[in-house]
């Protein structure tokens, strides 16, 4: 009896490990192949990257983030007010902490600005990752490198057989490009165009209303592996000469988001970034707006609010004592406001 419980033991040990070995051979074959869901952000970045080398060797203002950034930032707004070139190099934060500040860290250079309005999942992540971030590492398996084994072991239990079938799966790439992101809704300057509120539907405006509260102050009120990450990114931008400024994106405003619960977790947020010897300006509600101002979701503001959101972070700077902005910029932004 003692005898076969043992065999069956074994065995089972060994079906999980033949299961394992062959899961993951499964998935390594695919590795490094295309898949729609990563082609507007390729394209989007490869716009935005051309935008940024136009500028190689000059100071400049380099917005980093997600598509917070990139729906909420008036570049060219941003520009006047600074009297320097913008250029807004946000994309999708589902990309994750990882692989964000690795694809702009070759072009930040002395001398620029970095503002960062990071999305709070993508400032205080808890190393799990998202679809998004699973799709983009099984085509970039480059991303993969500074992953830690949280994560490596959570991308194992959540990626599904169906994803990494379709990355042997071939499709067209040479189709235009079309749907409300990517290169071709992107102006000079990297910033999101077709955003107005006249070119919202009722299913978006009806789904930007009832979105519910965020559990963030669940799920990141103590994390430290994201900003572990962008400790690293951050210390090796500051050995380089740049002027690095986190500020609070825009972020719909929920009733919940005024407990005291998430008052205290808001509230945390500049002091771990400030640890980490980087700048945050203002607090966290200075991003707030509410959902008449979203375009179709809780970080996308509608073109009619990025004027507003740019002039409040223009009004930060300008008040701002963060020591690394350079003299003749700082006396600039006092003139103009």
């Amino acid at each position: 009896m003692t005898s076969s419980l043992a065999h069956f033991s074994y065995a089972v040990v060994l079906g999980l490990v033949a299961w394992s070995v062959a899961w993951l051979l499964v998935i390594a074959g695919q590795l490094g192949n295309p898949h729609p869901d990563n082609e507007w952000v390729k394209g989007a970045y490869a716009h935005k990257v051309a935008v940024a080398r136009q500028y190689r060797g000059q100071k400049k203002t380099l917005v980093v983030g997600g598509s917070a950034s990139m729906f909420g930032v008036d570049s060219n707004q941003l520009a006047q007010g600074l009297g320097v070139p913008a250029v807004n190099l946000g994309v999708n934060a589902g990309l994750g902490t990882y692989e964000i500040p690795r694809l702009i860290d070759p072009l930040i250079e002395a001398g620029d600005i970095v503002l960062m309005p990071l999305e709070y999942r993508l400032l205080l992540w808890d190393g799990v990752p998202s679809y998004v971030t699973l799709s983009w590492a099984l085509e970039h398996p480059e991303a993969i490198k500074r992953w830690s084994t949280k994560t490596l072991l959570s991308a194992l239990s959540r990626l599904s057989l169906n994803r990494v079938v379709q990355g042997y799966v071939g499709f067209d790439a040479s189709r235009p490009p079309s749907g409300p992101y990517g290169a071709h809704r992107l102006n000079d300057h990297g910033d999101q165009t077709h955003s107005a509120l006249a070119e919202r539907t009722a299913a978006q405006a009806a789904a930007v209303s009832g979105l519910p509260a965020e559990r963030y102050e669940q799920l990141y009120a103590h994390t430290a592996l994201g900003l572990d990450e962008w400790q690293y990114w951050w210390r090796r931008w500051q050995l380089r000469g740049a002027c690095l400024v986190v500020v609070p994106p825009p972020f719909l405003f929920v009733n919940e988001y005024a407990s005291p619960s998430y008052a205290a977790f808001f509230d945390g947020i500049p002091t771990r970034v400030r640890e980490r010897g980087v700048a945050y300006l203002g607090r966290p509600q200075d991003g707030f707006f509410s959902a008449k101002a979203m375009f179709d979701t809780n970080y996308h503001l509608a073109a009619e609010g990025r004027a507003d959101y740019t002039s409040r972070l223009l009004e930060a700077l300008r008040s701002s004592q963060i020591g690394c902005l350079p003299r003749e910029l700082q006396r600039k932004i006092s003139q103009r406001y």
